[in-house]
């Protein structure tokens, strides 16, 4: 993440040349982008820009979190993962203790909802809903690709469905 900041990552972003809202191949254009908050490894909240995009076809933005951000959540990736992954030794696991207590049971409620929408299509028999994280990590690898193909494939996060995510009516 400091590196993102560093070389203000948001300016490397490339849009897709079709719009994953319609469908338009016009390409996407840069509409500058937003700040947010997002954790560092020592737990600090540090700001970020995130980059922004426009759609000439249905006039949507569309912004591409770095793989270190969830959407709508301050706590980054990683930090998160150890949790899940019961590695609670550090620094910025301890920080936010009760925020991933949080997230973990907003997990654990939308678990049915998610499974659902996934059925088989991470090539893994959906679990039972308790199996929720480890089936999630051994199809994926991690929580960053995890909700790269959650959001991707099917439009809805571990923790909730966004309309962000849903295609242009």
């Amino acid at each position: 993440m400091e590196h993102y900041v560093e070389t203000e990552g948001h300016r490397q972003v490339a849009g897709e040349r079709v719009c994953p809202r319609c469908g338009w191949a016009g390409g996407l254009h840069r509409h500058g982008g937003y700040s947010r908050w997002v954790t560092s490894a020592t737990g600090a909240a540090v700001a970020i820009v995130v980059a922004r995009f426009l759609c000439r076809g249905c006039k949507r933005t569309v912004s591409y979190l770095p793989s270190f951000a969830l959407s709508y959540r301050l706590v980054r990736t990683a930090t998160v993962e150890a949790f899940l992954d019961g590695r609670q030794d550090g620094r910025d696991v301890q920080a936010y203790e009760a925020l991933l207590r949080a997230y973990r049971r907003q997990m654990h409620r939308f678990a049915r909802d998610l499974i659902r929408v996934v059925g088989f299509g991470l090539g893994l028999d959906p679990p039972p809903e308790a199996g929720l994280w480890r089936w999630l990590k051994e199809a994926c690898g991690g929580l960053a690709a995890a909700t790269r193909q959650l959001v991707t494939h099917f439009r809805v996060t571990t923790l909730r469905r966004y309309q962000c995510h849903q295609p242009a009516v």
